[in-house]
């Protein structure tokens, strides 16, 4: 901390100044009374840069098939790699893989269709999902669980029916419970090409392309049906009264009759 202590008159010429607690240089000609401090953060030491990465020694082998006959790009250490599929691209970087050690990534077709339920989402998925595998050795199967050191990037087809929302299109991963989890996108154009691409550092994945869903508006309260109101202002007639005004005629109507037939009588 370096403190600056300087006197209140404009054209004065007293200044104090402290490293710490230390004072360094003083003059008291006039009253200092303004205080500035000034932090500065500590420079960090330099970290040693990381060893370059480091392949198996003998010979790395281009690809690595599985007890099933799928085939598996391999990845180093010191290069990465790429895979190549009929719709998808899996590229990891240098650093991606242990030293020492080389990996087969392959991503095929899933069986999962993109019209499965998706528990509580409203993201529609297009277009196929594909599952994604790293393994060991050739012959083997395919690895239950794989982390990667520098995230892969993963591109498939951008979907047709989606290009009119292009802001809502994100790459997600399909979890086993069916729930879908997004993952960092990016949308590339190539030769008028567009191509959704996606980060992931964990495998197995299984992936596809979504479009982001818009929450259901809440259905409307149905309308209650109110009879019209008489111009009267008062309540609409109910049917016990229109009843009740219907017997009140029908007796005033049979005491009219009785009595037209008196007098007829008496004359």
């Amino acid at each position: 901390v370096y403190t600056i202590t300087a006197e209140a008159q404009p054209d004065g010429i007293c200044t104090s100044h402290h490293l710490g607690t230390e004072q360094i240089s003083s003059d008291n000609r006039a009253p200092c009374i303004a205080t500035f401090t000034v932090r500065v953060s500590a420079i960090p030491a330099e970290t040693a840069p990381r060893p370059d990465p480091v392949n198996p020694t003998g010979t790395i082998p281009t690809t690595l098939t599985d007890n099933e006959g799928v085939s598996y790009a391999v990845f180093t250490p010191a290069d990465g790699g790429t895979f190549r599929g009929d719709d998808i691209t899996v590229t990891a970087p240098a650093a991606a893989v242990p030293d020492r050690t080389v990996i087969g990534i392959a991503a095929t077709v899933s069986d999962v269709r993109p019209d499965d339920p998706i528990p509580g989402s409203t993201m529609t998925v297009a277009g196929s999902y594909y599952d994604i595998r790293a393994l060991a050795a050739a012959g083997d199967p395919p690895l239950p669980a794989f982390t990667l050191n520098e995230p892969a990037t993963a591109c498939l087809p951008f979907p047709q029916e989606f290009r009119a929302d292009l802001s809502n299109v994100v790459v997600v991963q399909r979890q086993p419970t069916g729930n879908l989890t997004l993952l960092s996108t990016t949308i590339r154009s190539q030769a008028g090409e567009l191509t959704t691409c996606g980060t992931l550092i964990k495998l197995p994945a299984t992936i596809g392309v979504a479009r982001l869903g818009l929450v259901p508006a809440a259905p409307a309260p149905a309308q209650s049906i109110t009879p019209d109101t008489p111009d009267t202002g008062a309540a609409a007639p109910t049917y016990t009264l229109l009843l009740l005004t219907l017997l009140a005629g029908a007796i005033l109507l049979t005491r009219i009759g009785r009595i037209r037939r008196m007098r007829a009588g008496l004359s």
